[in-house]
C-alpha cells in the first residue's frame, strides 16, 4: 500500500511532467530558433549578394537599403542561433526516463505552442513593418513560415520521425545523436517549402 501510494504521489507526478514540459518545450523552442536563425542568415547573405549586384533577388532597392537590410537580418538570425546554442538544446538536455508516448505528446504540444507563439510574434511585428525595405518583410514572412510549419508539419512528420529514431531497436551508436538533427531537417524543409 505504501509503495503504490508513493508511486501516485501528486507532487511527484507534477514534478515529473514539469521536467517533461521543460525539456520538450526547451528543445522545440531551440530547434525553432535554429531554423529561423538559419533562414534569416541565408536571407541576409542573399540580400548582401544582391547589394553587390552579384545576384538579383530583390526588386528595385538601393544598395544602401539592401546592405542595411542584410545587416539587420544577419544580426537577428545570429541572435536566434546564439540563443538556441545557449538553451536546453545547447546544453545537450535529453528526455531520459520517460516513455516514448510521453515524449511524443510532450514534443507535439511543445512544438504547437512554439509555432503558435511565433505566429503571435509575427502578428505583433507585422504591424510595424509599414515602410521598411522588402527584405525585412521577407524576414517576417520567414517567421510566419517557421510558425506554420511548426504547428502543422512538425506534429505530423517531425515528431514521429524523431520518436522513430529514439525507438529504433539495434540501432548503431550514431543514431542516438540523430534525434535533434531529424527535428531540424524536417522543420527546415517544411519552412522552406512554405516560405518559397
Amino acid at each position: 500500500m505504501t509503495e503504490s501510494a508513493s508511486r501516485t504521489d501528486p507532487r511527484d507526478m507534477v514534478k515529473r511532467y514539469a521536467i517533461l514540459a521543460y525539456g520538450a518545450l526547451g528543445t522545440m523552442f531551440d530547434v525553432g530558433l535554429m531554423v529561423l536563425g538559419s533562414l534569416l542568415v541565408g536571407l541576409a547573405i542573399a540580400v548582401l549578394l544582391a547589394g553587390f549586384d552579384l545576384v538579383n533577388v530583390v526588386q528595385e532597392l538601393s544598395t544602401g537599403g539592401m546592405l542595411a537590410s542584410a545587416l539587420v537580418l544577419a544580426i537577428v538570425g545570429l541572435f536566434c542561433l546564439g540563443v538556441a546554442s545557449e538553451g536546453p538544446l545547447g546544453r545537450g538536455r535529453k528526455l531520459v526516463g520517460f516513455q516514448l508516448w510521453e515524449v511524443g505528446i510532450g514534443r507535439t504540444v511543445a512544438v504547437f505552442l512554439v509555432g503558435f507563439g511565433a505566429l503571435l510574434v509575427y502578428g505583433m511585428i507585422s504591424g510595424f513593418l509599414g515602410d521598411v525595405p522588402e527584405p525585412l518583410h521577407k524576414g517576417a514572412d520567414g517567421l510566419r513560415a517557421v510558425a506554420i510549419s511548426g504547428m502543422v508539419v512538425m506534429p505530423l512528420i517531425g515528431v514521429p520521425l524523431s520518436l522513430l529514431v529514439r525507438w529504433a531497436p539495434n540501432a548503431p551508436p550514431w543514431l542516438d545523436k540523430a534525434e535533434t538533427p531529424v527535428l531540424f531537417v524536417v522543420w527546415a524543409i517544411a519552412t522552406m517549402a512554405i516560405f518559397a
